[in-house]
């Protein structure tokens, strides 16, 4: 038997200027900050950011100064040639607080690298067809790292096109 789940805890991001960051999750999604934490009383800065009111979804981890900040260029998440992360996504309830969030994150200068657009055979050609039919668009963080934000996640009861032979 396997262990049951009910949702993905939090994400442990490493992340190159842990303030820049903070700033970044704070002013384009809203998240809030509950406690930082560093030298000298741990080795390196770690900052823990929530959406409502657990502890914390997202954990900043200050990459250490010998780190190489990853080759000194920022990349996109999803084009990287090794393992790690490819994105983080947030849910929005509605489609209307979907399109707020399309204004508001072009609001604050920050590039829409991918959509928006619906996951779905119904989006376009350039669509993945078994897509979840949900409406998604996506943009970097400071460090490159891929975020998506998106809503209308279908329900997966049986077998569809979207979701040919899932465990049920």
């Amino acid at each position: 038997m396997a262990v049951r789940l009910d949702r993905v805890g939090h994400i442990g991001i490493h992340v190159s200027d842990t303030d820049r960051s903070i700033e970044f999750y704070r002013k384009v999604l809203g998240l809030k900050l509950t406690g930082r934490w560093g030298p000298p009383d741990i080795g390196r800065p770690i900052s823990f950011m929530r959406i409502g009111n657990k502890h914390h979804d997202i954990v900043l981890f200050g990459l250490p100064e010998d780190a190489g900040k990853a080759g000194g260029a920022i990349t996109d998440s999803a084009k990287r040639k090794a393992p790690g992360l490819d994105h983080i996504a947030f849910e929005v309830d509605s489609r209307e607080d979907w399109l707020r969030a399309i204004d508001h994150v072009r609001s604050c200068g920050v590039e829409i690298v991918l959509g928006p657009y619906v996951h779905a055979p119904e989006g376009s050609e350039r669509t993945f067809v078994g897509g979840s039919g949900s409406h998604a668009f996506y943009f970097l963080d400071p460090d490159g790292n891929r975020i998506e934000i998106y809503c209308w996640m279908m329900t997966v009861t049986g077998p569809s096109l979207a979701a040919p032979s899932p465990d049920v």
